[in-house]
């Protein structure tokens, strides 16, 4: 939801700020709003994959790995 309020917010402010500079302007504008929307998707998408790739990461150093247990360890195991 956050997504949308900011992208309407900066379609107003594109527009507003298109036609401060002239009237016919708002078409000027709305160029800047879509790199700033393609900005924040792109930002977003990165900590996504950050976020995956961290996960990712801890499950393969938390994987279970193979120990031989010596004499006494197997002693103590059947007791």
């Amino acid at each position: 939801m956050a997504i949308a309020i900011t992208i309407l917010f900066l379609l107003v402010a594109g527009a507003i700020v298109g036609s401060a500079i002239n009237f016919g302007s708002i078409f000027l504008g709305i160029p800047i709003v879509l790199m700033f929307i393609g900005a924040l998707i792109g930002r977003e998408t990165l900590d996504r994959q950050r976020r995956i790739l961290r996960l990712k990461r801890f499950r393969r150093e938390a994987r279970a790995q193979k120990v031989d247990f010596e004499t006494d360890d197997r002693r103590t195991l059947a007791a």
